[in-house]
């Protein structure tokens, strides 16, 4: 338990990025997702024991995480369900919790009295998790406002709720959240467009401001021992003379 604590943040970000990657291939097969749902698992219970430390925060972990768990696997067994019904569980409360994890994180980090490249790396997971966080919420407004999304004739129709279109979503939310934009997938109803800029926004602000701040603190802090080192080797040669 030591070691996932001392890399708790490094764990979570591999977890991450091989869920961010695959998911793209395997969302349309079902037998494949348990593969999804069974790292997806992994990451909700390495969240809750180590991310969230205080009786407040784990409580506000499983109100938002044990239903989110719920809805993601209750949308694979149970397709038929109103899209409504499907839609504020498999995307509200998933959205609601991964945006939670970013404050447990980014509020871990800075309380913490040395920057480690854990921490660095934990910037990093608040980072894909806000993008995880946005794709959701993509997936909402699509299903309550029909059409508020263009998609090119190289992309063809949004499909149908499940897992195609989140990975779909997944892919704009990052590509909106870097301002990459391709042109591909186009925001068209107030909703879509609102979010699209909060999140283009959010994410430079992030990249500039917050991780570009952990990075300096983390070379100060490396400065500052090279220099303390610097001296004591300085004091003990003139001792020695």
């Amino acid at each position: 338990m030591t070691v996932f604590r001392r890399w708790k943040f490094t764990i979570l970000l591999l977890i991450l990025l091989v869920l961010n990657v695959l998911h793209p291939f395997i969302s349309h097969d079902a037998a494949l997702f348990m593969l999804v749902y069974t790292l997806f698992i992994i990451l909700f219970v390495i969240s809750f024991l180590i991310l969230f430390r205080s009786r407040r925060s784990r409580m506000m972990a499983v109100a938002l995480g044990l239903p989110t768990v719920a809805a993601t696997f209750t949308n694979y067994l149970l397709p038929s369900a109103p899209p409504a019904v499907a839609s504020l569980l498999f995307h509200l409360l998933p959205a609601l919790f991964l945006l939670y994890t970013v404050v447990v994180i980014l509020k871990t980090i800075f309380l913490d009295a040395v920057v480690s490249a854990d921490s660095v790396n934990g910037a990093f997971c608040g980072y894909l998790l806000v993008g995880l966080a946005f794709a959701h919420l993509y997936c909402l407004v699509a299903s309550f406002w029909p059409d508020s999304f263009f998609l090119n004739n190289q992309v063809g129709d949004l499909p149908p709720e499940g897992g195609r279109r989140h990975s779909l979503f997944v892919y704009f939310s990052f590509i909106t959240q870097t301002t990459l934009g391709y042109g591909d997938i186009i925001p068209r109803s107030p909703p879509a467009r609102t979010l699209a800029w909060v999140e283009a926004m959010f994410g430079q602000f992030y990249v500039a401001v917050i991780v570009a701040e952990l990075i300096a603190l983390k070379v100060s802090a490396a400065l500052r021992e090279q220099e303390q080192a610097a001296r004591s080797t300085g004091s003990k040669g003139r001792e020695k003379e």
